[in-house]
């Protein structure tokens, strides 16, 4: 038996519930065929750095050479 090989993959898309909005994104093509030839780790960076599930949505704004986190709806930065 060959061994897998080991990826990173986001977490939501593995299912787990870690969205901003506390879903996720589960892509069967990954588990299911992918899965057959790879093995996965999970990884949520937003909530690795202590951010909430559910919480705020977020985007990237400004200079793209330093660009700012801001919320969508409160803005907060």
């Amino acid at each position: 038996m060959t061994s897998l090989i080991v990826i990173g993959v986001s977490s939501c898309l593995l299912g787990e519930h870690v969205r901003y909005d506390g879903g996720h994104k589960h892509d069967r093509y990954i588990s299911d065929t992918l899965g057959r030839f790879f093995s996965f780790v999970p990884v949520c960076p937003e909530v690795e750095c202590g951010l909430p599930v559910p919480r705020e949505a977020m985007r990237l704004e400004g200079d793209p050479a330093a660009p700012r986190l801001m919320t969508r709806t409160t803005r907060i930065d």
